[in-house]
């Protein structure tokens, strides 16, 4: 229960992520990247109130992001990419204000861009791309004003490129390939 770092990063794990970690609240990281991880995120490791780095690419998860993601108020870093994620993103990731990193790209979701998404002025890299996501680009995205790197590509998404984007000021890495814009 004191374990603040775990990483079993680049293994041959197959099995799914036990919910037990959601014990572990001592946690500041967790790396279990690059393995053959199956099933869904456990929704017990929204109990990990303690962690700053969530890192579940690169497996077979599948199932969608439990909205209990957005208990981690402290976490900087979710990157949980290059899986087989479904579902819509959900609006509790919004509450993750401190997030400088967030990777969702190369996953099976749907639905628009939450709005929520605006919240989150920390960011410096959104990649949301090589998904199934539609509807128009938010508005609220030109409040991401430390953006350096923004990648919606590969995408079904709709509509005008919003005129606030143009508040992106530090951004010098855009993608919007093809999406139906």
């Amino acid at each position: 229960s004191n374990l603040e770092y775990l990483s079993l990063v680049q293994n041959e794990l197959g099995d799914s992520i036990p919910p037990e970690l959601g014990n572990l609240t001592s946690l500041t990281t967790l790396e279990l990247y690059s393995n053959q991880l199956r099933g869904s995120i456990p929704p017990e490791l929204g109990n990990l109130k303690n962690l700053t780095e969530l890192l579940l690419h690169s497996n077979q998860l599948t199932g969608e992001i439990p909205p209990e993601i957005g208990n981690l108020k402290n976490l900087t870093s979710l990157n949980l990419n290059d899986n087989q994620l479904k579902g819509e993103i959900p609006p509790e990731i919004g509450n993750l204000s401190n997030l400088t990193y967030l990777r969702l790209d190369g996953n099976q979701l749907i639905g628009e861009i939450p709005v929520e998404i605006g919240n989150l002025t920390s960011l410096t890299l959104l990649y949301l791309d090589h998904n199934q996501l539609t509807g128009e680009i938010p508005p609220e995205i030109g409040s991401l004003i430390n953006l350096t790197r923004l990648s919606l590509n590969n995408n079904q998404l709709t509509g005008e490129i919003p005129s606030e984007i143009s508040s992106l000021t530090n951004l010098p890495h855009l993608r919007l390939e093809q999406n139906q814009l």
